[in-house]
């Protein structure tokens, strides 16, 4: 019994020491990357202006939307504050970090560079926002015209393509699915296999 209990305080002694060494590492490591961080920001911080007025900038033409077609149905709310934001500056900045941006461009950019990636997201919101009311009101034909242009912008929203994925099901649009799935392929975030998989089911939902 005595050499059980021997064993037992050893046992013990040993899964403490190593949990101890793990803590300590652990906390060694978080050190670290917390200096690196900083060392990157104080960098990022002393970075001078640079010229943003040739960034790749987003743009779309309004007048591909179906801005009166909605507004005669009741949606002239949302139309308005799409065509309030349709001349603001668009960037999709969504893979990089405040630092990044001061690194890049300098921390003088940063304010004007977070309202273009601000606007670009909302433009998306209201467009998201006015294909699902024009699909709540049985206007797939306008809805899908919504859903082309967001998703010709970049969106990533998996509503965007499960929406616009049964349109062109239901219309025996095969093709258009087919593409519209080469595209989620192609996307780089944490959505694309949640939409790949919305895709799937709604090619195989009749089956």
């Amino acid at each position: 019994m005595g050499y059980v209990n021997y064993y037992i305080i050893c046992f013990t002694i040993l899964i403490g020491f190593a949990a101890f060494r793990a803590i300590a590492y652990q906390n060694k490591k978080s050190k670290r990357a917390m200096e690196e961080f900083w060392n990157r920001e104080a960098k990022a911080n002393s970075v001078r202006r640079a010229d943003i007025s040739n960034l790749d900038y987003i743009t779309f033409d309004i007048d591909k939307l179906p801005i009166n077609e909605a507004t005669s149905l009741g949606f002239s709310d949302i139309c308005a504050e799409i065509k309030g934001i349709s001349n603001r500056k668009f960037l999709n900045l969504s893979d990089y970090t405040n630092t990044d941006l001061k690194m890049m461009y300098g921390p003088a950019n940063l304010e004007a560079l977070s309202e273009y990636d601000n606007n670009y997201n909302y433009l998306l919101r209201l467009l998201n926002k006015l294909s699902k009311e024009l699909m709540n009101v049985n206007h797939p034909e306008y809805a899908k015209l919504v859903l082309e242009t967001s998703i010709h912008l970049g969106s990533t929203l998996s509503s965007d393509f499960e929406m616009l994925g049964s349109i062109y099901y239901d219309a025996n649009d095969y093709s258009s699915l087919k593409k519209l799935e080469a595209t989620a392929d192609n996307i780089e975030s944490l959505s694309k296999s949640l939409i790949l998989n919305k895709l799937n089911n709604i090619k195989t939902r009749d089956k």
